[in-house]
């Protein structure tokens, strides 16, 4: 090859690499959110449907164009269900400047992982945690979960005025303090309230793979006409099956941290006529919904459980605010507040002046293998 050929090849070569820098250098970077969730372990199920619920509306809005051409990227991090995994994976995120972190499951990995995301000036938006310490606070953290006050409150003047039930007995995980404790005071204060009567209290350990047998016995032993389960799917499902071995029959409740399948896996037909109260209605006939769950069948070859239907609704609510804010973290709270309008997958779906949910309540009972609907309540008070 001649110099002269030589030359002009490397000039040309020369060219495209200058033309595709500037082209680069002219694309607008992407709009990091962050997502911490349980991956792996026992609530794995929880996590991965949360996980897929954001990945739909994220994807939604980018081949919408994204927010004013910038493209959403989702950083996703295991927190594995445990407090180290939950600070480990927020400064993960952190580290890979996200504008806002979607998470965690439960309320005290959500807790723990605040902690390191406010200390870094870092919003913080959670599909699920309902921990009643986090209300009322003007903070940044905000949540599409109602409360377990207002849920707990809610479900004990079922209990009572509804099934007629005088007499309840709580077992709750203690490895979820937050959220257990809270929605077991909420509900017996409630309930006593009323004129009911708490007649055992027991707390368990999950993480320590325990013998349900002792506290199941002691339920028994007081004669409690209903048992109210605080768990996770997987262990309120290995406690119902304990209330069988013992041939004991109380009235079965529990609340919407055991809205997930492992919960028919553990629980077999144990939990045939169990009753549930939730914040999100999977049963709803919202053609909004139905088209929902229709894409995500399509998408992940499952049905999906409430935390993707909140995911999804969460990361709408958030992609609503950057517009706002213009992709930018600054303001991002007080935008979020005043979303007034965005109705989701079943109905409207907003935010109060602390960044707490208002949206209505459902009552699901075990027929048949499946959670079907039997009352809607109103958005508590």
């Amino acid at each position: 090859m001649s110099k002269k050929i030589l030359n002009r090849y490397v000039w040309i070569v020369l060219f495209v690499i200058l033309f595709f820098g500037l082209s680069g250098c002219g694309a607008k970077s992407p709009i990091r959110i962050g997502l911490a969730a349980q991956l792996t372990g026992k609530q794995a199920d929880l996590g991965i449907h949360l996980r897929n619920g954001v990945e739909m509306a994220l994807e939604e809005i980018n081949a919408a164009g994204g927010i004013y051409g910038r493209h959403l990227e989702l950083i996703v991090e295991d927190d594995f269900g445990t407090p180290q995994g939950a600070i480990d994976a927020e400064n993960n995120l952190i580290d890979a400047d996200v504008v806002a972190v979607i998470g965690h499951i439960t309320s005290d990995q959500t807790i723990t992982g605040y902690q390191v995301a406010n200390s870094n000036g870092v919003l913080m938006f959670s599909a699920t945690a309902a921990a009643s310490e986090m209300t009322g606070i003007n903070d940044m953290f905000f949540r599409t979960a109602s409360s377990t006050d207002s849920m707990g409150r809610s479900f004990a003047d079922y209990v009572f005025s509804d099934r007629k039930i005088k007499s309840m007995a709580i077992i709750f995980d203690e490895d979820n303090k937050s959220f257990a404790e809270s929605w077991a005071n909420s509900f017996s204060n409630a309930f006593k309230k009323l004129g009911g009567k708490i007649v055992s209290t027991q707390k368990i350990y999950s993480s320590q793979y325990p013998d349900y047998s002792q506290p199941v016995q002691n339920m028994k032993t007081s004669l409690a006409e209903g048992v109210l389960l605080i768990a996770s799917p997987y262990d309120a499902g290995l406690i119902t099956q304990e209330i069988s071995l013992k041939n004991w029959t109380p009235e079965l409740f529990t609340t919407s941290w055991a809205q997930g399948d492992m919960l028919f896996q553990t629980g077999g037909n144990t939990i045939e006529s169990l009753e549930i109260i939730v914040f999100f209605n999977v049963n709803d006939q919202s053609p909004k919904l139905e088209e929902f769950k229709t894409d995500y069948q399509e998408l992940y070859g499952t049905t999906p459980i409430f935390t993707a239907m909140q995911g999804y609704e969460t990361m709408q609510l958030l992609a609503r605010a950057l517009e706002k804010t213009n992709g930018s973290a600054e303001n991002l709270g007080s935008e979020l507040i005043g979303i007034q309008d965005y109705i989701g997958l079943t109905g409207p779906v907003k935010l109060d002046a602390y960044g707490d949910v208002l949206r209505n309540l459902a009552i699901q009972k075990v027929i048949d293998g499946e959670f079907v609907t039997i009352r809607n309540l109103e958005m508590p008070q």
